[in-house]
């Protein structure tokens, strides 16, 4: 509450439009109602958010939200074009936070937590280049998703730029209509399947649809935008020396008593000031 506002919607405005790229709020009723719309094309199943944008049809009313619900969470979660339009159906009032604080609130968790998360970052082969404390900030940004049964976490020939790991539940792989796989993970076993982990790579189209076969699926998301506002690029990563990382590449091989091979100490006013790195709290 302390970091949303409140803003009154007339009837018919339009809060969110399918397939737009600005998806910077997530939105909770408090009254009124609002239409989820997502327009219709010639191939509905194979059209992506962004080609149903740019495909005129007509929109069709696929849910309804009320009094306490809520929409827009998943576009906060992923730099994605929305997937369908929000339209006041009568006089609304709704509660509003931005992509920021609604992130922040979602990353907070528990050193408990956060050790097991860690824990299935280390299963990932494809996270090896980095470092223990490069994977604990990635660990805090990893977010947790549940899906139901029947539902499609991947799309096969969709973009890819999602990673996902899950610790409960199973998922069908298929390939061109056809199962060739299941995934199956367990939390109190601590087993983890792991799924779409090239996404943090580059930018290729699924090769696979994961549906998921048990009444719930317990993920962590991390998308490839938010890896690399942390960490840069993970091609880099994988091409750089971990341990050269490790030691510090400008510190000159500086031991515990802040000495180095040469002899002698780094004392301030040998260093000069290049420029500001910035302000407040890292």
């Amino acid at each position: 509450i302390e970091v949303m506002w409140k803003e009154d919607v007339p009837a018919g405005k339009e809060l969110i439009v399918e397939g737009d790229l600005h998806a910077d709020y997530f939105y909770v009723v408090q009254s009124g109602k609002f239409d989820i719309c997502v327009q219709e094309t010639e191939d509905t199943v194979k059209a992506t958010s962004a080609e149903r944008a740019l495909t005129k049809g007509e929109s069709k009313v696929v849910n309804v939200v009320a009094a306490g619900g809520s929409f827009g969470e998943l576009a906060l979660l992923y730099f994605v074009p929305r997937a369908a339009t929000v339209k006041a159906e009568m006089d609304s009032v709704v509660w509003v936070i931005d992509r920021g604080n609604f992130k922040d609130i979602l990353m907070k968790v528990s050193d408990q937590k956060l050790a097991e998360y860690i824990k299935y970052l280390d299963g990932v082969s494809i996270l090896d280049p980095l470092l223990e404390t490069e994977k604990k900030e990635l660990a805090k940004a990893l977010v947790e998703m549940h899906f139901t049964k029947g539902e499609l976490v991947v799309q096969q020939g969709e973009p890819g730029n999602t990673f996902y790991i899950m610790y409960e539940g199973e998922v069908d792989i298929v390939v061109d209509g056809k199962p060739v796989k299941s995934l199956e993970a367990k939390s109190a076993a601590e087993t983890a399947q792991y799924f779409g982990e090239k996404a943090l790579l580059e930018n290729e189209s699924r090769a696979a649809t994961v549906m998921v076969a048990s009444k719930t699926a317990k993920c962590l998301v991390l998308d490839r935008d938010s890896f690399e506002l942390l960490l840069g690029p993970l091609t880099d990563l994988m091409q750089g020396d971990k341990n050269a990382r490790s030691a510090g590449k400008g510190a000159k091989g500086l031991g515990p008593s802040g000495e180095g091979h040469g002899g002698g100490k780094i004392l301030r006013k040998d260093l000069k000031r290049i420029g500001l790195l910035g302000c407040g709290g890292f």
